[in-house]
């Protein structure tokens, strides 16, 4: 939380006279002062606008380009989410289906045991929406793998290697609570790769899971599997963790289908519109309305703070709006070197998404003002009236 002391909506964004919206951002975003980032907005009709500001890379000295790919983190939840919905539209499963037989021939085709061997029987009655909106009581990865990254920054981390990580004990019940855990999200990872008729984990290719059309809009688009980020050409990262590390020349694997995408900010701002908008792009109403259910996080991280649904944040209270109020929904992002929030903002029906080549560079701030200067160049300069809350 933060507090403005200024007069008038204008004064507390720095925003001069009747510039253009573009404008606007840029003097949002330049006013950051961070290494370097990216934003863009979605607009409804279909157009992008995307600014930048600050440097790709120190040596030699570049500055951000609206193509660059950044590191998007925790926001490939969101990817990953949509992915396994679309299965369910499909009819392929349904979200009260048990996961373990959904994952569990890959698993054991790429490990030689049974996930069941890892967490238990109890595994047998975590379900896939359970999976996806964070109430399997499965332990999340992410402490012991990071320690692990840093110090092996070249290795490839997948799916096996991540759940090793996890502490290998159901935690509660599931459905009784939400906790935030990342390894939730390497399952359903194999539960994608298996449905694809995938040999391996790192076969699957995560573009597919998404309309042809829709991904030909994002061109600036990728998923990393193997390789440094140096490999697929994103921007330097500046991971700070007892000293600098450049995340260019570390592995771009970075958690697999919980934490791999590569984008710049108009292709992430053009599919959280697509996802989230009214258009029904990517996933049938009834679908996308299950994905909006909000559950408050009641167990380790963020708990009394977030509201998440299957592969979604409420982010409304960022924006100052009410906590679980869906006036800004998607993903933030926390990876190594990068920073980033991705969603849709409601009233003004545009997709948002802005990242930083900063670990500890964007704050809830930053996200606050680009959302009130898009809501001032649209006419909504008071607070407009939300779609109330989804709580179950």
């Amino acid at each position: 939380l933060f507090f403005l002391h200024c007069i008038g909506l204008q004064s507390c964004l720095g925003l001069g006279g009747p510039n253009t919206l573009e404008q606007d951002l840029q003097a949002v975003i330049n006013s950051s002062k961070l290494f370097g980032i990216t934003l863009a907005v979605a607009l409804p009709n279909r157009s992008v606008i995307t600014v930048v500001s600050g440097h790709s890379s120190i040596l030699p000295p570049k500055h951000v380009n609206t193509t660059d790919k950044f590191l998007w983190g925790s926001a490939t939840k969101m990817y990953t989410a949509a992915a396994v919905l679309r299965l369910v539209d499909k009819q392929r499963f349904s979200l009260d289906d048990a996961a373990l037989p959904l994952l569990d021939s890959l698993f054991i085709k790429i490990n030689g045991t049974s996930l069941e061997a890892y967490f238990g029987p109890g595994l047998r009655n975590v379900t896939v929406r359970q999976l996806l909106g964070m109430s399997a009581g499965i332990a999340d990865f992410d402490l012991r793998s990071r320690s692990y990254q840093l110090a092996h920054p070249t290795d490839d981390l997948g799916p096996v290697q991540n759940i090793g990580f996890a502490n290998r004990t159901i935690q509660y019940p599931p459905g009784t609570k939400v906790a935030y855990s990342s390894t939730n999200y390497e399952l359903l990872g194999l539960i994608l790769a298996q449905a694809a008729g995938a040999t391996s984990w790192d076969t699957y290719d995560q573009a597919t899971g998404f309309p042809a059309d829709l991904m030909a809009e994002m061109p600036h688009t990728a998923f990393g599997v193997h390789g440094t980020c140096k490999k697929y050409g994103t921007v330097h990262g500046l991971c700070t963790e007892r000293v600098i590390k450049d995340t260019y020349f570390m592995s771009c694997t970075n958690g697999w289908t919980c934490g791999n995408l590569l984008s710049n900010g108009a292709d992430a701002a053009t599919f959280a519109r697509a996802l989230l908008g009214n258009e029904e792009r990517v996933l049938k109403k009834e679908t996308l309305q299950q994905m909006q259910k909000m559950r408050p996080i009641t167990f380790g991280w963020g708990k009394s703070r977030l509201y998440y649904g299957l592969g979604l944040m409420d982010m409304s209270m960022m924006v100052g709006e009410p906590a679980g109020s869906l006036a800004f929904v998607g993903h933030g992002g926390e990876t190594y070197g990068f920073n980033s929030f991705v969603g849709y903002l409601r009233s003004a029906d545009a997709g948002v998404a802005i990242a930083s080549n900063n670990e500890l560079g964007l704050s809830g701030r930053d996200l606050w003002k680009v959302v009130r200067t898009i809501k001032h160049h649209v006419g909504l300069d008071t607070a407009a009236q939300e779609t109330e809350a989804i709580l179950v």
